[in-house]
């Protein structure tokens, strides 16, 4: 037994050399080498991994920032191509900027505004396409790429010291069709109105000086020197007669140019005579005035009234007859000559005047009228007469010394406030009456501005009164003035041009149809631009408020929820909203629950005073001209 353990110690002395004995055995020791090298291997393994997993990662986020940057940088810059200055210039700058402002991996990337190419985009196959230079200067699309060089980490043990990263990114501005859906209820001449004078600086002199039948139409050298009251224009005429100069008004002077709430005060305007029913209160029957036009009048187809008709003219015992009082008034006017048949009048010196029956009587036969109501008969004077003395229209409901006043500024209030349609007084389409001359001049800047840029822009009108119509379909440029002419050129709108109310329903409801149909394009971006100074009050089967109290609130409800629901569809369509308002009695709040709903904007201008909200009309749409959406189309 001892001799067989000598020989396994000798053994295993051979096999493990002259080493102490240990417990594990020699085996487990001499594998310590093998263990090395497959650490080693690992490592390098390691190495490869974490190059893998960190200098990746680390590009990975590089080129996202990258993406990032350069993504909006294009966008910043295809936004200042709707500007109206150098946009070209600002487009270069805006990209240069968005790429300072965007640090990739916490470092700035230079940049130069060399590398912003500008050029346009084409719809090929349903999509945008970058089309390289704009020849025509327009430029509606920008591409650019951003460039990165970084040092790695970990991949260096495997020879890759740094790596250069780029993003390209092209942006365009997305054509557009824009539907102008406006409104032309008859309250769009309300602030050229006498009855607005307490809240508004009413222009209704500019509105008498568009009337057709001035100076500029007459070869009149009145007035004489006595009668010049305002300085005379540059032709030497008395301003009256820049509007149309019939009868006593021509020896009128307009009057006050500026009707405010301090002080103002109808019967103290020289622009007027006062001529009321039985002669109560302040009266011109009997003033110098009236005496002497009536008795020296030296127009066309007149003569000199004796002192007998005189006293009969001016008699207003004889006012009992309300028609009888308003032909008193006409002949007092000299918007009619009265044939009395009395001995010595002047019916006997006018030849061919028929004979009246000679009593103390104007009666509707004794009368020739003197002066047309524009192509009309004269006899639509009487109309303008009894309207004047009542008490019930809105120039006598806000001042009630307005009444029974007849001169150039109630005869135009007349023709605005119970005239306006164009079937019954066509000449208001070429003045300037406000907000609708505004309302004109905003439309015609938008237009202008969307010419300008030549970026594929589609535009429509379409108005509302009571009824609805597409006034000018979808068009594009060069034919976008055809949008502009449509409220203020050759076919010229006017505040209820076809009817009045205000059905805002069935303008959205229009204009959605414009925005759905042919022309319209798929791939550009829909917008309405919807205009009113008013309140909605006509419902989807075409109720307007009427009957009690109470079912005229329920009318208004049910035209307001009209609008809302066309609101609703609009934005289910991706049809946005910028819903206008202008003046005072527009209603804001439903306005702004429209743009809301179909995330527009709510854009007022609700001054007081005309040529402010003119020129924040104005400006409202040079914006609504140059909102470009853009687009990225890589």
């Amino acid at each position: 037994m001892a001799d067989y353990r000598a020989s396994v110690e000798k053994t295993r002395r051979g096999n493990c050399g002259k080493r102490p004995l240990i417990r594990v055995g020699c085996r487990q020791a001499g594998r310590r080498g093998v263990v090395a090298v497959q650490v080693l291997v690992m490592m390098t393994a390691l190495l490869g991994m974490a190059a893998l997993t960190v200098d990746v990662s680390f590009m990975w986020n590089m080129r996202a920032d990258l993406q990032r940057t350069a993504d909006s940088a294009a966008l910043a810059a295809a936004a200042m191509l709707a500007e109206v200055d150098t946009p070209a210039d600002r487009a270069r700058d805006a990209a240069v900027e968005y790429v300072g402002r965007n640090q990739v991996m916490h470092q700035t990337v230079p940049f130069q505004v060399g590398e912003v190419e500008l050029g346009r985009a084409e719809l090929v196959d349903g999509r945008y396409v970058f089309q390289g230079v704009a020849d025509d200067g327009f430029p509606d699309a920008v591409r650019l790429r951003v460039e990165s060089t970084r040092g790695l980490y970990f991949a260096r043990v495997l020879g890759y010291d740094e790596k250069t990263l780029a993003a390209e990114a092209t942006a365009l501005l997305v054509p557009r069709d824009i539907a102008i859906v406006a409104d032309l209820s008859a309250s769009h001449n309300d602030d050229s109105e006498l009855g607005s004078y307490l809240n508004t600086n009413i222009n209704i002199w500019d509105v008498w000086d568009g009337l057709p039948g001035g100076s500029d139409d007459v070869n009149s050298t009145w007035p004489p020197e006595d009668l010049a009251g305002l300085p005379l224009d540059a032709n030497g005429f008395h301003p009256l007669t820049a509007g149309p100069a019939y009868g006593i008004f021509r020896k009128l002077r307009f009057g006050d140019l500026t009707l405010d709430s301090n002080g103002y005060s109808p019967q103290a305007d020289e622009g007027f005579v006062y001529l009321p029913r039985y002669g109560n209160g302040e009266s011109d029957w009997n003033s110098p005035f009236v005496q002497n036009y009536l008795s020296g009048m030296e127009f066309e187809n007149n003569a000199k009234y004796s002192a007998t008709e005189l006293a009969e003219i001016q008699d207003t015992g004889h006012h009992s007859s309300s028609s009888r009082y308003r032909r008193q008034v006409a002949v007092a006017m000299g918007l009619a000559r009265w044939d009395s048949g009395k001995d010595g009048g002047a019916w006997e010196t006018i030849p061919g005047a028929s004979q009246g029956n000679g009593d103390d009587r104007i009666d509707s036969s004794e009368l020739t009228w003197l002066e047309p109501y524009f192509d009309e008969p004269g006899s639509r004077w009487l109309s303008y007469i009894s309207w004047a003395t009542s008490s019930y229209s809105r120039m006598a409901r806000t001042d009630s010394e307005f009444r029974n006043a007849f001169g150039p500024k109630t005869f135009v209030n007349y023709l605005l406030e119970q005239r306006w349609s164009n079937s019954q007084t066509p000449e208001l389409a070429a003045v300037p009456a406000q907000p609708m001359q505004a309302v004109k001049d905003a439309v015609e800047i938008m237009v202008d501005v969307v010419s300008a840029f030549e970026n594929n822009d589609q535009i429509s009108l379409d108005v509302y009164g009571y009824s609805v119509f597409h006034q000018v379909g979808l068009t594009s440029s060069p034919n976008l003035d055809a949008v502009s002419t449509g409220l203020n050129g050759l076919t010229n709108m006017q505040a209820g041009h076809y009817d009045g109310w205000t059905n805002m329903g069935g303008g959205l409801e229009y204009g959605i149809e414009t925005l759905t149909n042919a022309p319209a394009r798929s791939a550009s971006h829909k917008m309405i631009v919807l205009l009113t100074d008013g309140q909605a009050n006509i419902t989807p089967n075409g109720e307007y408020p009427h009957g009690s109290w109470a079912d005229q609130q329920d009318i208004l409800l049910r035209a307001r929820e009209y609008v809302l629901d066309q609101a609703r569809i609009a934005s289910d369509l991706g049809i946005r909203i910028f819903a206008v308002s202008v003046g005072s009695y527009a209603d804001a709040d439903l306005m702004q629950q429209v743009a809301d709903i179909t995330n527009g904007e709510h854009l007022q201008a609700t001054s007081n005073n005309i040529a402010t909200y003119q020129a924040q009309l104005e400006e409202i749409f040079v914006r609504l001209g140059g909102k470009r959406p853009v687009e990225l189309i890589n």
